[in-house]
């Protein structure tokens, strides 16, 4: 998925930018964190949650530790 495109990406990118974390423009930090939330949302999905449940989980993932 292109990096753009990327829902967790975006969403993690726009509470930095709102939040005004210098870690808004270390795009490893974002890859990395971005990654981690969408492993674990096809994991979740393939493990039988619905799409709220895993996008809950996925979401999790994204901002644990970041807020």
């Amino acid at each position: 998925m292109s990096k753009e495109l990327s829902y967790y990406r975006q969403y993690l990118k726009k509470y930095l930018v709102d939040t005004d974390d210098p870690r808004k423009d270390v795009d490893d930090f974002v890859d990395s964190r971005t990654e981690l939330a969408e492993r674990e949302y096809e994991e979740r999905r393939r493990d039988g949650l619905t799409v709220d449940q895993a996008q809950e989980r996925a979401i999790a993932v994204l901002m644990d530790g970041v807020d």
